[in-house]
């Protein structure tokens, strides 16, 4: 799906993509937000293997299909809720922010947008989301900007480890 107004990452509050948000036919949210890679993959850096487990979130979501509410990795109603937490007000700032960002640039205002991507960023520098629709823009930094920004968080805010149960 391409989401040009990022409607999705602001209803999920996802900071990060892909990922993947498990909802039922009755429209309740049996995993919260998640890494959600196809495929197992993986990149090293700085000698350090960083792998996705994209084979293993497959998995788990066949077994959903397969067995729905009875699944191993459909999570309850205090466990979503537990995972879920709602934005801070400097969150909700960035968010802000960054919904103005979006909209200078498809008015092709990008001044305006970089402007307003700058404060979202600064509020929420953990959303990986505010710096690549920035970066999509200078392709040629976007790779070293990248590479800064992974060396300065570190590996475990740029995807969280999945959380599935053994099965």
């Amino acid at each position: 799906m391409i989401d040009e107004r990022h409607l999705i990452s602001t209803l999920f509050n996802l900071t990060n993509v892909p990922s993947g948000v498990w909802i039922n036919e009755e429209g309740i949210i049996v995993r919260p937000p998640e890494t959600a890679y196809s495929k197992k993959t993986e990149l090293t850096l700085d000698g350090k293997t960083l792998s996705s487990a994209g084979d293993k979130y497959v998995e788990a979501l066949k077994d959903w299909v397969a067995n729905g509410e009875d699944s191993i990795y459909v999570m309850s109603k205090d466990e979503v809720t537990g995972k879920l937490a709602p934005r801070t007000q400097e969150q909700a700032q960035a968010e802000a922010y960054f919904q103005l960002a979006t909209h200078f640039q498809l008015e092709n205002d990008m001044e305006r947008a970089e402007t307003y991507w700058a404060k979202s960023q600064a509020l929420r520098p953990e959303s990986w989301n505010y710096h690549r629709q920035d970066w999509s823009f200078t392709p040629k930094e976007a790779g070293a900007n990248w590479m800064t920004k992974f060396r300065a968080l570190g590996e475990e805010d740029y995807y969280p480890a999945l959380d599935l149960p053994e099965n």
